[in-house]
This record gives C-alpha cells, sequence and structure tokens, in this order.
C-alpha cells in the first residue's frame, strides 16, 4: 500500500512538470502570423522544433546544417537575433583565439561559447571563469569571478562584462 501511494505522487509530480515545461511552448498556432512568415523568409529549408515565448519575444529552435539553433523575433515579426552555442574555439575568429591564449583571460576556464547574431552584426560571446579562488562576497553569496568577452567577426574584443 506504501508503495502504491509513493508510485502515485511521483506520477503526480512527473506530470505536474511535464504540463509546466509545456505551458512555455508555443504551438505553430498560437505564433501570429507575420513572425511565422518572417521566420518562413529567413529560414525556408530549416527543420523547426518548436516555439516558446520570453520577455514579449517568440523564440523558434530549429536545426541547420545539423546544428542547433534559436532565433527570435517580435510580435510584430521583426527578426531580432539568432544565437548558436559553440562548442570549440576553433569556431572563434582567430583574433579571438589569439587573445583568449595571451591575455589575463588565458588561464581562466571557459564556461561557455555563443555566436549571436544580429541585424547589426555578429557577436562571439565567450564566458569564463578565473577558477583561481579569487572569490567575490557579493549580498551574502560567495562567488567566483565571471566574465563575458564579446568579440565582433574580426575577432576583436568589443566589450567585457562582469557576471556574478
Amino acid at each position: 500500500m506504501k508503495n502504491l501511494k509513493i508510485k502515485t505522487i511521483i506520477l503526480i509530480v512527473a506530470m505536474g512538470m511535464i504540463s509546466y515545461g509545456t505551458m512555455a511552448q508555443k504551438s505553430k498556432k498560437d505564433v501570429p502570423q507575420a513572425v511565422l512568415t518572417a521566420f518562413s523568409a529567413k529560414y525556408p529549408q530549416v527543420q523547426l522544433k518548436g516555439w516558446k515565448t520570453k520577455d514579449k519575444m517568440y523564440i523558434a529552435s530549429f536545426v541547420m546544417d545539423s546544428k542547433k539553433y534559436k532565433a527570435s523575433y517580435s510580435y510584430d515579426g521583426n527578426w531580432l537575433n539568432t544565437v548558436r552555442n559553440i562548442r570549440h574555439t576553433t569556431s572563434l575568429p582567430d583574433q579571438a583565439r589569439l587573445y583568449l591564449k595571451k591575455s589575463s583571460y588565458a588561464s581562466w576556464h571557459i564556461d561557455n561559447m555563443q555566436k549571436l547574431t544580429t541585424p547589426a552584426q555578429n557577436i562571439y560571446q565567450v564566458e569564463v571563469d578565473n577558477a583561481s579562488g579569487n572569490r567575490m562576497v557579493y549580498e551574502d553569496a560567495i562567488s567566483f569571478e565571471d566574465k563575458m568577452l564579446c568579440f565582433n567577426d574580426k575577432g576583436e574584443l568589443i566589450k567585457t562584462i562582469t557576471i556574478y
């Protein structure tokens, strides 16, 4: 009897998690026609995985050339950006790779890399952490210092953002 109660509770929790995860997802019929048209025009031959909404944006997840992407659109169908995760530093511009090897960040650990394509430019975002034990006290929490390094297509560092 006790096992049946535990199994029932686990089943209820699992069903709740599944239904919560699908609430943020949108079916194609819930996406405005202007967004669907703009997406189809920009990416006509891709494998669409689904739509989500976040901060009044529509985000399409899709696969193109065996790589996963996310494209963001405003409600009226304006393309805002496309993001692709990068696995290897070889996908970064040469000058960015050289910067990572020769700068004060050479000993830092790379946590994540993305290529962000916007209407104005491509930005390569590299998240690094010092992992040196240099802890910063921030609102009663101890954390390691993290940075996001942003490079342009030429590999020039255009912005450094401190992440806490």
